[in-house]
């Protein structure tokens, strides 16, 4: 299952680099959001149809309330270090811009959501099984920040610095995965550190 999971994973690179690329064609942003948010969507369907029609559950990508108390813990503490350590060492450096707050959470959420449930809950989670909890953490950490540079429409991706700082990020979420089992971990991380970063 690895091989077709690594060729999806190619098929939603490809569909996303084009779907970045031509957001700014549209000038409104509810038009972008709706356009950009279909490679989004296939990150959360494709594990959900193969958890469906596998029948397996959905624990298993870490849909589950099973310590949910230490998943928070550890989602609100990695969150808080990388917002802290951005400050100090990359100069607050911020991701992203919104007219209010209202539309800051709405997309950092799914944002979040999105990417957590493919790299974290589904990707990583069969890298695991195939090559240990390390191995598994580290390929799907690259993965992940190979992804980003899909993301045309920030160009700030596209430098090492950049890629390493995003494989850091997703090292840490993917730890706060492996250790809670849960995606309420590396979901309210991702998002804390959307938000705390964006004006």
């Amino acid at each position: 299952m690895l091989i077709k999971d690594i060729f999806v994973y190619i098929f939603i690179f490809i569909i996303s680099w084009f779907i970045f690329d031509r957001l700014s064609s549209f000038s409104n942003i509810f038009i972008q959001w709706g356009i950009g948010a279909i490679p989004l969507l296939l990150l959360i369907f494709y594990p959900i149809f193969i958890t469906l029609k596998k029948k397996r559950n959905f624990s298993e990508i870490g849909f589950t309330l099973k310590n949910w108390l230490g998943a928070i813990g550890w989602g609100t503490s990695i969150g808080l270090i990388i917002v802290i350590l951005n400050q100090y060492f990359f100069y607050g450096e911020q991701l992203a811009s919104f007219n209010n707050l209202g539309l800051g959470i709405i997309y950092w959420a799914f944002l979040a959501f999105s990417q957590e449930v493919f790299f974290r809950g589904y990707l990583q989670k069969n890298l695991e099984k195939v090559y240990g909890n390390f191995l598994g953490l580290i390929f799907a950490s690259c993965l992940f920040s190979l992804w980003h540079i899909s993301i045309r429409f920030y160009p700030g991706w596209m430098t090492p610095i950049s890629l390493l700082k995003v494989f850091s990020v997703g090292l840490l979420w993917g730890l706060s995965f492996q250790k809670t089992k849960n995606l309420i971990a590396p979901c309210l991380s991702h998002f804390l550190v959307g938000i705390l970063l964006s004006y």
